[in-house]
């Protein structure tokens, strides 16, 4: 990627914002349900942390000069045809993308239990993703 400092920033917002989102995900289920506030932060910057991935794979492509996606999701799949990023890491990216649709139009209708659950297991794809975009970026 040729804006080492643009994909630097991108990097350490989105990992400040996963290690919020760990921080309240972490606790237990009952008491983030309970503290409505501190739950719809972990939902807000969750959302951030994953469009931050979402723009930095469009970033990548775009500057790698490769044709880009149909659409956010896809955009990872794109970078796992050109085997910078796993198949898997892709696939979990995909449904982040998905999530992330979720949280943008539906915010009060979501069933902040699931989302948690879902937000657990994706944040090591997310983490992975950071570290792939970093190493491209020869950080």
């Amino acid at each position: 990627m040729v804006r080492r400092d643009v994909v630097a920033a991108r990097v350490a917002r989105a990992a400040a914002w996963l290690d919020d989102v760990e921080r309240s995900f972490g606790k237990p289920v009952e008491e983030l349900l309970a503290d409505v506030k501190e739950r719809d932060l972990a939902l807000f910057y969750l959302f951030l942390a994953i469009q931050e991935c979402i723009d930095l794979a469009a970033h990548w492509v775009a500057d790698e000069g490769w044709s880009p996606a149909d659409d956010a999701g896809s955009t990872f799949d794109v970078l796992a045809g050109r085997g910078v990023i796993g198949v898997e890491t892709a696939e979990a990216l995909r449904a982040a993308a998905g999530l992330r649709n979720r949280i943008a139009h539906g915010y009060a209708l979501l069933d902040a239990r699931r989302v948690r659950d879902e937000a657990r297991q994706g944040l090591p794809s997310l983490r992975a993703f950071l570290a792939a975009a970093a190493r491209a970026a020869g950080l």
